[in-house]
């Protein structure tokens, strides 16, 4: 990408440069397929790391393993859309034993807090084998959140009890417990249950998961995201560690 040649800028003594969301978005792109683990205890080696991924995750291409400011976040890069749903959506996040999180890598990522909108497994009891095609799934995810991908079971429709798929929702707000497919009011209209396997708590006081608002203690995360905001209204960076 070429960007046009800019000079600087100047407000109250501070300096700063200007881009388009176009622009950002451009410069993006290459990572478009990039995921963040975030582990709960201290990461195992970058080695380490690349090995596991290499022997379980079962991906199609080469990926790239780096480290990030914070010591116990892994930035992981994926070279395609399948091999990056399938790291999003692991049901057993752990590597060698240590539990993380993982989250969809975005230009705005912020490292001192935790998005709100996580990977989670949902089930939709009794839906009809019909309705287990992704096209179809996908237009019924669309109030909960993004769709990401069917199990195996649905996706071969071996199981037809119901499906599983794996969606990213907004763990900060309300959850949808049910929706229609047809007008309610009518005679053969199905209304659908939704289960929310693994959903974590979120806390909208310090941006971090594992908690809520009403149970958020400041002394180990505050209020800005993990960020300390000293007397002079200038935030500072402090490390957060959950243990």
């Amino acid at each position: 990408m070429i960007l046009a040649l800019r000079p600087p800028k100047m407000v109250e003594g501070e300096v700063y440069f200007q881009f388009t969301k176009e622009e950002i978005a451009r410069l993006a792109e290459p990572f478009c397929y990039s995921v963040v683990l975030k582990f709960l205890k201290n990461r195992p080696s970058l080695d380490a790391v690349r090995a596991f991924i290499h022997s379980r995750w079962g991906l199609m291409a080469i990926l790239v393993v780096s480290s990030m400011r914070r010591p116990r976040n892994i930035f992981v890069r994926m070279a395609n859309e399948a091999d990056f749903t399938k790291a999003l959506s692991r049901e057993v996040c752990e590597i060698n034993g240590i539990f993380y999180r993982a989250f969809r890598w975005s230009s705005d990522f912020n490292e001192d807090a935790e998005p709100s909108r996580v990977p989670v497994w949902v089930s939709l009891p009794g839906l009809p084998p019909n309705f287990y095609q992704q096209a179809f799934l996908n237009i019924l995810m669309a109030p909960i959140g993004t769709f990401i991908r069917r199990d195996n079971s649905t996706r071969c429709a071996t199981r037809t009890d119901g499906a599983r798929l794996c969606v990213e929702v907004d763990a900060a707000k309300p959850l949808l417990s049910h929706f229609w497919i047809g007008a309610p009011e009518l005679p053969s209209s199905r209304k659908q249950e939704i289960i929310y396997e693994t959903l974590p708590a979120y806390c909208s006081s310090c941006n971090m998961q594992g908690h809520n608002a009403r149970t958020c203690n400041p002394g180990k995360a505050g209020k800005n995201g993990g960020r300390k905001v000293n007397k002079k209204g200038r935030s500072e960076t402090k490390m957060l560690i959950n243990d």
